[in-house]
């Protein structure tokens, strides 16, 4: 018998610190002169469409992912997160 999918919980305390890491994504983005996620995503060798998603905050993104993107801005994860509570 086949299972039946189930939906996932959604979180809203999760959701909403995603929506934050993707709006500081953006903040460095534009402070480095990147008018629009493509052409940073290009630039960097980064797949457009997934890192679109990162910056809006609807995709979960990996730790691998995100070390990634934050040595293309030369930020470290605490200067990163510090800024998420501001």
């Amino acid at each position: 018998m086949a299972r039946r999918k189930t939906q996932k919980e959604v979180d809203p305390e999760f959701e909403l610190f995603k929506k934050k890491v993707g709006e500081r994504m953006k903040e460095l983005r534009l402070e480095q002169g990147y008018n629009s996620y493509e052409q940073f995503a290009f630039a960097h060798d980064i797949g457009r469409a997934q890192y679109g998603k990162y910056e809006r905050g609807t995709e979960d993104l990996r730790l691998s992912s995100l070390y990634k993107i934050l040595r293309k801005f030369d930020v470290s994860f605490p200067d990163f997160f510090e800024s998420l509570d501001k």
